[in-house]
């Protein structure tokens, strides 16, 4: 049963490495270029084709990154998913002042030609807690919940 195992997940890896290569196939050379410039370390790259637009899901530096490009290669809006360590100093500082009796777990980066809001969420014994925050460190309460 281990040995079966192995070979599916095997198979699997192999089967998502293939779908990715052939998918960036299909990217129009514009984009893949833009992309290739703006993000030279990616790893485990797969693309996403929608009828108005591009999505490419990626690792970089240990941080997991959507971004989504028209079809001419401009930057439409991102997504990264990442701990503390990687929170400006500034909304780090105001977090963790305002919520000092909390924890960190993650953070949601969402990010546009025009603004930075960041989703954080906070944990301590009996709660979860998402504090939405803007560049500038206003922060607003948008979802608590206790813990089972």
């Amino acid at each position: 049963m281990k040995n079966f195992a192995s070979i599916f997940c095997f198979l699997m890896i192999a089967l998502i490495n293939h779908a990715s290569a052939f998918n960036a196939e299909k990217v129009n050379e514009k984009v893949l270029n833009v992309f290739k410039k703006t993000f030279p370390l990616a790893q485990q790259v797969s693309w996403q084709e929608f009828s108005d637009r591009y999505m490419v899901h990626f690792t970089e530096n240990n941080i997991q990154v959507v971004v989504d490009y028209d079809k001419d290669g401009n930057y439409l809006q991102s997504k990264r998913y990442y701990q503390e360590d990687n929170l400006p100093i500034n909304i780090l500082y105001k977090v963790r002042k305002k919520f000092s009796g909390k924890k960190i777990f993650g953070v949601t980066e969402l990010s546009t030609e025009i603004s930075t809001i960041y989703y954080i969420k906070l944990e301590d014994n009996q709660n979860w807690t998402t504090v939405k925050v803007d560049a500038y460190g206003s922060m607003e309460v948008v979802d608590e919940y206790q813990k089972a």
